[in-house]
Parts: C-alpha cells; sequence; structure tokens
C-alpha cells in the first residue's frame, strides 16, 4: 500500500511539473497511429513482397559503399566497429549489401575485429521478422549472421527524427528509401492524398518546408552520432524534373495515382467522407535534386557548420521489378498475366501505404469496418491495375543516392 502511494506521488507529481516532456522532440504523430507494417508481424511479408524492389534500389549504391568504407578511421582494435540502418523494416532490403561490407571489413581490419549491427526503425516496425531472417528462420533473402564470427546485432525501436544511438558512435550508417516519410503532415491536399499536377501552390509550399526542415534535422541527428570520418549512405525518393518545362513530374502518374483515384470515388459515392479522405493525405515527400543538396552547398547551413561533407549526388531510375517479372513471362512463356502483376504490385505496395488509410478512417468506425473499407480499396485497386497495360502503367522508381563523410 505504502509502494502504491509513493509511485502515485511520483506520477502526480511529473505529471504537474512537465516530468514526461522535460526534453523536447519535434515529432508530432500519435505513434499509436503511426506506421504499422502490413501483415502478420514475425511472418517476413516486407521482404517477400516490397522487399524484392528495394533490393535493386540498394544495387546502385553497392560500388560506393563497398569501395569507400575502406577509407574509414577505425585504429581502436578493442572496440566494435558500428554499423547502422535506418528505416531497416526487416532487414531483407540490406541483408545482401551488409553481408558484403561486413566481408569486405573483416579482410580489412582482420578476422577478430568486432562489429555491431543496429537496426532501427519505429516502435511498431516487425522486429520479429527481422530477427527470424537474422537467425534464418526465414531463409530468403540468406542472413550473413550464421556464417560469421565477432557480429553482434541489435535493434533501435526509435524515430529517425530524434536521436537513436549515442553520439560519436557510428561508423558507417546508411538509410535506403526511408527519408521521404515525414515527421507530420504539414498541410492536406483538398482534392488528393498526394501532391500532384492540380494541387494549388500554398498546399505544395507546406509540404516541402515541411520536407525540408525534416531533411536537416535527419542530416543533424545522424552527425551527432558519427564518428569524424564516417559514412553516411542515403537514397531519396525523388520527383525529377521535366528538362524542357522545368516543372516536376508527379508520382501521382504511377500507383499513388491509381490509390487516390479510387479512394476519391469512395468519396464522392459516400463510402467515406470527405473528412476521411482529406485524413488519408500521405505524409511524404518526393524532393528534388536541388532539395536534397542545398544543406550541403549552403556552407553556413547547420548541417554544413556540423561537419557533414557531401561527397556524391547522382540520380538514376531504377526497373521496376514487377513489370520486368511479367515481361519474362510474357517473352518466354507467351503468358500475358495481368491479374499475376496486379496481385504482385498490390501485395507489396500495401506494406507502405495500408495504414495511412487505416489510420485516416473515423474513429467512430469499428475496427472490423476499417478492415473491410481498406482491404474494399485494395481489391479495387488490384482490379483496376489487371485491366491496364503493364507497359504503360510500369512504375520505375526515381532515387537520388548521396554519400556523405563527416569531417
Amino acid at each position: 500500500m505504502l509502494m502504491r502511494m509513493l509511485y502515485s506521488g511520483i506520477r502526480r507529481h511529473l505529471r504537474v511539473h512537465n516530468g514526461f516532456t522535460a526534453v523536447p522532440v519535434r515529432y508530432y504523430e500519435d505513434p499509436h497511429k503511426g506506421y504499422r507494417p502490413y501483415w502478420n508481424k514475425g511472418e517476413g511479408n516486407y521482404g517477400s513482397t516490397l522487399g524484392k524492389q528495394n533490393v535493386l534500389h540498394v544495387e546502385r549504391a553497392r560500388e560506393s559503399i563497398l569501395s569507400l568504407v575502406k577509407t574509414i578511421p577505425f585504429t581502436d582494435k578493442d572496440s566494435a566497429f558500428n554499423i547502422a540502418e535506418y528505416g531497416a523494416a526487416d532487414g531483407s532490403t540490406s541483408m545482401a549489401i551488409f553481408g558484403e561490407l561486413l566481408t569486405t571489413l573483416k579482410d580489412h581490419h582482420g578476422p577478430n575485429t568486432q562489429f555491431q549491427v543496429i537496426y532501427e526503425d519505429l516502435e511498431l516496425n516487425d522486429f520479429n521478422s527481422l530477427f527470424k531472417r537474422m537467425s534464418g528462420i526465414i531463409p530468403d533473402p540468406p542472413s550473413y549472421l550464421p556464417e560469421m564470427d565477432n557480429v553482434y546485432i541489435l535493434a533501435s525501436g526509435t524515430n529517425f527524427y530524434k536521436q537513436c544511438l549515442p553520439s560519436n558512435s557510428i561508423h558507417f550508417m546508411m538509410s535506403m528509401i526511408s527519408v521521404h516519410w515525414l515527421s507530420r503532415t504539414p498541410t492536406t491536399f483538398k482534392d488528393s492524398i498526394y501532391e500532384d499536377d492540380q494541387s494549388c501552390a500554398e498546399e505544395t509550399a507546406e509540404l516541402h518546408k515541411q520536407a525540408e526542415l525534416d531533411w536537416e534535422t535527419f542530416l543533424l541527428r545522424r552527425s551527432r552520432e558519427l564518428k569524424r570520418g564516417g559514412l553516411l549512405v542515403v537514397s531519396v525518393c525523388a520527383e525529377f524534373e521535366d528538362r524542357d518545362t522545368g516543372q516536376n513530374r508527379h508520382t501521382q502518374s504511377s500507383f499513388v495515382g491509381v490509390l487516390n483515384e479510387v479512394w476519391k470515388e469512395y468519396s464522392e459515392s459516400g463510402k467515406i467522407s470527405k473528412d476521411e479522405f482529406v485524413n488519408t493525405n500521405m505524409s511524404a515527400c518526393y524532393r528534388t535534386m536541388k532539395e536534397v543538396r542545398k544543406p550541403f552547398d549552403d556552407k553556413t547551413s547547420p548541417v554544413s557548420r556540423s561537419g557533414l561533407t557531401l561527397l556524391s549526388a547522382e540520380a538514376a531510375v531504377n526497373p521496376d521489378v514487377f513489370y520486368n517479372i511479367w515481361k519474362e513471362k510474357k517473352d518466354k512463356a507467351g503468358i500475358d498475366d495481368r491479374e499475376e502483376f496486379a496481385r504482385m504490385y498490390v501485395s507489396a505496395h500495401r506494406n507502405w501505404s495500408n495504414s495511412t488509410f487505416m489510420n485516416g478512417l473515423s474513429d467512430s468506425r469499428s475496427q472490423e469496418e476499417k478492415e473491410q473499407i481498406v482491404d474494399g480499396l485494395y481489391g479495387d485497386v488490384k482490379e483496376r491495375l489487371s485491366r491496364m497495360n503493364p507497359k504503360v502503367f510500369k512504375d520505375d522508381g526515381k532515387m537520388i543516392y548521396i554519400v556523405i563523410r563527416k569531417k
């Protein structure tokens, strides 16, 4: 009884004196309504669907990573060489490159060198699948861990707009296809779930203003964690500018466009409300090369003054793996399997988009009703994709790859 009274008094004191918010953190979303991986945890759904595409995105940075990693200073052989991935999901995207990276470093520094690999993602991430992949319980892609000594795996369930790891502790860090997700939804596009050609200037400006702030915050947090001489490699989902007009070519012309089209029909028919349509705006921003480079090109910026320097920034278009699977089947076997193309596509992209629609529906709806509506959305999207020509729909990934060193 006495202990309960003591704990109650402590909690009351902390509430009165703002003890729970003593450390300011610029992250606004309710974590209970944040991103939730789709499907059952521990089943490796991300890696078996969307991960197949994202592995190809990593391949573009492979040569730079393996050639530069040996230049990172590491003189204290009694300590561990620390590697971190931000937005790691279930570890499938980075499995192959981290295996090569560790092999390269072991050859360079000696087989007895110790390594820590820290996987960061949100609190609700499927870390169960991550550790099942690392142990080989989920066998595809093959884990590097069983064949390597002196490699220790950890996880950090901390939003990467905060500091996730100790200051001056990480030698190499990587983030692939993650930083387009923003810390909050800064604006609401009234007629679409994401920026498109019809978006008004005010809405677009608010989105990119938040993206600029978040990009700076992300880089400053990583700069604090990174050791001097350490490397940060980031791939950024990009909007490519049309060479003739200078205008951005928006992602609305692809999968997001079909999602928006069907969801808007739901709003117009009364299946969902107008407020629910607006509440499913995506907290994401695809950047241009100019936006990505800005903190580095401005030598007076907080990012530049923190010691981060840009070694390279390259744009690339990566092929749509699901289109290539469809095309190979059509070319080799003569089978135009558009239903399978649509199934693969929706299964993959539901991973990152499902929680946006679930969270946007009114809390007055039951969980079962929400699931029925969102299941219907993806069913209708799949049916619509199956009637489209994959050659026309083909959604190649537009990416910017940047390599950064801390002076």
